[in-house]
């Protein structure tokens, strides 16, 4: 709390948008992703982004595809369900 990037964001006024109002990756339309949903269920930061408090950004470490995805979440015992992750009716 003490570096120098995060007391210049703590002071700024609550109105402000202090990163890229766009996201750094991309995904299908019809694919869907929390991190809310991954964070609830002790999923860490770095488990997809490597050592993210040693770096200056948080880059995927981890590969974006279904595979990646499928082998995390039977590791992890999350769902397989198709619609956890994908709107079916599209």
């Amino acid at each position: 709390k003490d570096r120098p990037e995060i007391r210049k964001l703590a002071g700024m006024p609550p109105e402000a948008v202090p990163f890229h109002s766009r996201p750094g990756s991309r995904l299908p339309d019809f694919v869907f992703f929390s991190h809310a949903r991954h964070a609830t269920a002790s999923v860490g930061c770095e488990d997809c982004h490597g050592a993210v408090l040693e770096k200056d950004s948080a880059p995927e470490e981890a590969p974006r595809t279904m595979k990646a995805c499928v082998d995390c979440h039977k590791r992890k015992k999350a769902t397989l369900a198709c619609n956890a992750c994908h709107e079916l009716n599209q």
